[in-house]
């Protein structure tokens, strides 16, 4: 009787798991690495051109977005039964409390800094399209909502107002945007498949609105004395040339400082980086913070002081990086980084073929 010949068994009869060699290891990370360079470089310059290019533009091109904002908002507004609503051009009131729509109330920033991330990711024109066609109608409600918790909050209570606008247009437009991303990266096949990862973005969004909200509530208290740790640098340079002047504090709240607050929150949320990571990580953040806020009051005072409006328009591209870009890049950059993800260390694999039962 002859024998019989052995039977090649494929990887799942034989129950034996194959590793990618060291070598096909680093070709791949070479190129996910290449990858991630042109994604970056194309995301930040395209984004900061894109803010700057909004800043240096005529106001008659905002003005029929803030307009439809506006009509927008009142319509809803009188659909929830908010009496004596009126719209006037960009302008929302219901005879007591009134709202004037700029652009920093529209989905414009956010929607322009996930058109950036759609158009420099990689992936197919359809699912592109597909990211666009869900993402920017997404932010657009998002941003609605926003606007009609804030007008009906501030109705009933006017000192609230600032408040309210002010941690809703930082914190929950960081979160749209964050949630946008992910939802479509997760769509796309570019993030981890794994079934946990709704539980865990919903954990690290818990874990950013608790300390966010503690931290906000401190920052407002704070904040002033920062400002005047501001005006010291300012006073000290206008002096060099000559200039004295005292600086008259118009305002309780000041919007754009409170960029700190969101930044120092998403950092303080990711529980997988070391704390020596995250205390260099909030030394730049806040070192980047720093100079765009100081630079914000010296074009106040060089406006006040010699209306000097030129540098305006970077003055105020600066304050929109701060807000919106460098939180996001911070996140892109913790999802990314190896062995580790938003919410702990990921397990480490073996290069060596594991038997399993059938083998």
């Amino acid at each position: 009787m002859a024998k019989d010949k052995p039977r090649r068994l494929n990887r799942k009869q034989s129950g034996v798991r194959y590793a990618p060699s060291p070598a096909t290891n680093k070709t791949a990370a070479r190129v996910t690495q290449t990858w991630g360079l042109r994604f970056a470089a194309g995301f930040i310059i395209s984004c900061i051109g894109l803010y700057a290019a909004i800043q240096v533009l005529p106001s008659s091109f905002t003005q029929p977005l803030n307009e439809h904002i506006a009509r927008s908002l009142g319509l809803v507004l009188s659909s929830l039964g908010v009496s004596d609503i009126t719209t006037v051009n960009d302008i929302v009131s219901d005879g007591k409390f009134s709202v004037k729509i700029i652009p920093e109330c529209t989905p414009l920033f956010s929607a322009g800094l996930f058109l950036c991330f759609i158009i420099f990711h990689p992936a197919t024109v359809g699912q592109k399209a597909a990211g666009l066609l869900a993402g920017l109608p997404a932010l657009y409600l998002g941003n609605l909502g926003r606007l009609i918790i804030t007008f009906m909050v501030s109705r009933h209570n006017q000192w609230l107002f600032d408040v309210i606008h002010v941690y809703l247009g930082q914190v929950f437009s960081i979160c749209m945007i964050f949630m946008t991303c992910i939802l479509w990266l997760k769509w796309t096949g570019k993030e981890e498949s794994n079934e946990s990862l709704p539980a865990k973005v919903a954990n690290f969004l818990a874990r950013f609105a608790l300390i966010s909200g503690c931290l906000f509530l401190m920052w407002v208290r704070v904040h002033p004395e920062y400002i005047r740790f501001l005006d010291r640098f300012m006073h000290f340079g206008f002096s060099l040339f000559g200039h004295h002047f005292n600086s008259a504090r118009q305002t309780s709240v000041y919007y754009e400082t409170f960029s700190i607050v969101t930044f120092a929150s998403l950092v303080l949320a990711v529980r997988s980086t070391p704390w020596k990571t995250r205390v260099k990580q909030l030394a730049a953040g806040f070192g980047f913070l720093f100079l765009t806020h100081l630079f914000h009051r010296i074009d106040n005072f060089l406006v006040v002081l010699f209306n000097y409006t030129a540098a305006i328009p970077v003055d105020l591209t600066l304050l929109l990086i701060g807000q919106y870009l460098l939180p996001v890049l911070f996140l892109i950059y913790s999802i990314r980084m190896p062995r580790q993800d938003l919410c702990g260390p990921v397990k480490k694999s073996h290069d060596q073929p594991v038997a399993g039962r059938g083998g």
